[in-house]
């Protein structure tokens, strides 16, 4: 679901746009395979899991990212989209008597200085 909403983040193919994938998302199935623009000859965006010093966050359009990470990267960025992740179990006397929980596990997060034409859908 993280790899959809920075693909219909509406930048089209031919704008060149990065993408930094963070540790967690990385290490939960985001690939490059999810890469929006198919054409060899037109590939402009660019997905990256290097390793993520704070002073070089200004290179990327959209981060992905956990919550503890994203903290840092709000003066550059600002939340769009939260995606949440299996928490456990919740059992109560009262219908319904078993719910799952939630938790937030990535965040994405767009650059502030980024026109309005790369706009992300809130999920």
């Amino acid at each position: 679901k993280a790899v959809v909403s920075t693909q219909s983040t509406g930048a089209p193919c031919s704008q060149n746009t990065t993408v930094y994938i963070g540790n967690y998302a990385a290490q939960n199935g985001v690939s490059r395979f999810g890469e929006r623009c198919e054409s060899l000859f037109d590939r402009r965006w660019n997905y990256v899991k290097a390793e993520l010093a704070v002073e070089d966050v200004r290179k990327f359009n959209l981060l992905l990212v956990e919550p503890k990470e994203a903290e840092k990267y709000k003066i550059t960025h600002s939340v769009v989209s939260k995606f949440h992740t299996y928490a456990g179990l919740k059992i109560s006397k009262e219908p319904p008597f078993v719910m799952t929980k939630k938790k937030e596990a990535l965040y994405l997060m767009k650059s502030k200085t980024v026109k309005k034409k790369l706009m992300v859908k809130n999920s």
